[in-house]
């Protein structure tokens, strides 16, 4: 069973570009080489790799030509674009924040380290209220929005077809208490039972291992299995960076496994979560 979130258009915006550029590597041409073809400039074949922006199909007809694709392949591409160009739902995501969110609906496997936060796809509805609340740029009801969003995203581990989701948690995020002491035993019972999930691993990087390699930086590892594509995310204040050249990710990878190593086990984390929930009731 296909989770329709998979379908909507920016998700088919994000594979497209993935394709694309793909296409464009293969047929050995570099985007200062397609932009005069098609009447662009550079900046519009990498926005459109990226999943910025969308193209006609008579736009999409030219690279398929000048990228030599034929039978199937076309095919695919063909409806790709076509499914791109469909109007979006409305998001309260912030437009730098869409193409994550995207990648995250469409991903086979996700890798979360975060030092100091539970992130979003683990999030209750309160904590996630308490984190979003803090928004210099938001109204109230568009926290709402953004909220019920989040918690549509967790909803995803719970579908016929999750993703695989292997987090591992600086213990800062257990203790850090984000909307009070109440509403911080909720979320971290509510780890405890995602944990049990047979797709999820939680991990919890305890105070005691001192300086580690991701000492100070938070990412997100997201794989996409259709087509195979890793991306890594960092998340800033007002917009975000995704990685995805095979230099970038196979270090953050690297780090993530060491992380993980380095963390306790998920039966001894699951041990802390439980004794730090005690320790809050």
């Amino acid at each position: 069973m296909v989770n329709s979130d998979a379908l909507n258009p920016a998700v088919r915006r994000v594979q497209l570009g993935i394709i694309l550029r793909l296409l464009r590597e293969r047929a050995e041409l570099k985007p200062k080489d397609v932009a005069p073809k098609l009447g662009w400039y550079v900046a519009k074949v990498t926005k459109l790799e990226k999943g910025d922006v969308t193209i006609s199909l008579p736009e999409i007809d030219r690279l398929i030509e000048l990228y030599g694709v034929e039978g199937e392949e076309a095919e695919k591409v063909r409806r790709l674009g076509s499914e791109a160009r469909k109007r979006d739902r409305p998001s309260r995501v912030p437009d730098w924040g869409q193409t994550y969110v995207a990648l995250e609906t469409a991903a086979a496997e996700i890798k979360v380290y975060d030092g100091e936060l539970i992130p979003g796809m683990l999030q209750t509805e309160d904590y996630a209220r308490a984190v979003l609340s803090l928004s210099v740029a938001n109204t109230a009801d568009e926290i709402e929005a953004r909220v019920a969003e989040r918690l549509q995203r967790g909803e995803r581990l719970h579908t016929n077809e999750p993703p695989s989701l292997w987090v591992v948690l600086g213990e800062a995020a257990l203790h850090r208490e984000v909307g009070g002491r109440n509403l911080l035993c909720a979320q971290l019972q509510h780890l405890v039972r995602i944990g049990r999930l047979r797709h999820v691993t939680i991990q919890v990087l305890p105070f005691r291992s001192g300086e580690h390699i991701a000492l100070g930086t938070s990412f997100t590892l997201i794989h996409l299995a259709d087509p195979v594509a890793t991306f890594a995310y960092l998340e800033g204040l007002t917009d975000a960076d995704y990685l995805d050249r095979p230099g970038h990710t196979a270090v953050y990878r690297e780090v993530f496994d060491k992380l993980r190593v380095t963390a306790l086990g998920d039966r001894e984390s699951t041990t802390m979560l439980k004794r730090r929930i005690e320790e809050l009731t």
